[in-house]
């Protein structure tokens, strides 16, 4: 009877064993499809796509596509832009934005381009993706967003290096090679009236309006040549109304005195710095979301 009774208990203890570990592995199994769920909705929050170009070549790729894909090296330059990375990004200082009216719909009006195209930002929630964000980058995010106020842009997406490379020109000579692209543009697309340097400073700083953190921008003016003066009023204008509109974000206006980065060019060609390199890619949308505003605004009251 004794043994009956022991038996019948370890029995039990074993059932109840093993039910135990079956309920544990069925709540992990429920926590593992919570977070790959979670990471999945995540994913969507990016706009449920990541707009990718290597060289001249423009494609589109789910952000679940992207993992362990090293977009980092100077020879692969490739884009990123997106319209928000969480709902808060998605700012607008300026409710009800005026329809820009010009002669011919669609017609580009501002050409985005990169003299050091490859300058490189921190990769924020990017990392979890392998993804190192670019000037480049930040140059597509301008395009959307003026887009998204009415305004047709170009983006530059030739590979500078190789511009240098066929030249036999360094580094140093990349505004050589920029100049190029100006000059090309001028005769593709002659509707083009504002051209657009973005850079990315040395020096990191960020402020934050709204409980956003920005990247910090800076206008830089290139006083060697004769016609500085008329960079100049753009860039004041555009600067003014960041002030205003955007406390905390602009740094002094940088007068360079030996240099002109092809701001000779054109009257409304202009160098703006975007962040640094400790600045994450949240930040640097958020300022360049703030530039966009700037020049849509410019443009409508010129």
């Amino acid at each position: 009877m004794q043994k009956r009774f022991r038996t019948y208990h370890k029995y039990n203890y074993k059932k109840y064993k093993y039910l135990i570990y079956i309920m544990l592995v069925i709540i992990g199994f429920i926590f593992t499809l919570k977070a790959l769920f979670k990471n999945f909705k995540d994913s969507v929050n990016y706009d449920n796509l990541l707009s990718i170009g290597s060289n001249n070549i423009i494609k589109d790729y789910s952000i679940l596509n992207l993992l362990n894909i090293s977009l980092s090296t100077p020879d692969n330059i490739l884009s990123l832009s997106f319209s928000d990375i969480n709902k808060k990004n998605n700012i607008n200082h300026k409710e009800n934005i005026p329809v820009i009216k010009e002669t011919k719909q669609n017609e580009p009006i501002v050409y985005i381009y990169n003299t050091h195209q490859t300058e490189e930002y921190d990769a924020g929630l990017l990392k979890n993706y392998n993804i190192t964000p670019t000037v480049y980058m930040a140059a597509n995010i301008l395009k959307k967003k003026l887009a998204n106020l009415n305004i047709t842009s170009i983006v530059e997406d030739e590979n500078i290096g190789l511009v240098l490379k066929e030249h036999n020109w360094k580094y140093k000579d990349s505004y050589y090679a920029s100049r190029l692209w100006l000059e090309k543009i001028k005769t593709t697309s002659p509707s083009i009236k504002y051209y657009i340097d973005l850079h990315r400073d040395s020096i990191t700083r960020s402020t934050i309006i709204n409980d956003m953190s920005y990247a910090k921008l800076m206008f830089v003016i290139g006083m060697n040549h004769d016609n500085y003066k008329e960079n100049e009023k753009l860039v004041l204008k555009l600067n003014d109304y960041l002030k205003e509109n955007y406390p905390g974000l602009m740094r002094d206006i940088l007068y360079a005195k030996k240099n002109k980065f092809n701001q000779d060019f054109n009257s409304n060609t202009i160098l703006v710095e975007v962040g640094g390199p400790k600045n994450n890619i949240e930040e640097v949308q958020n300022s360049v979301n703030a530039l966009a505003d700037a020049i849509s605004h410019v443009i409508r009251n010129r």
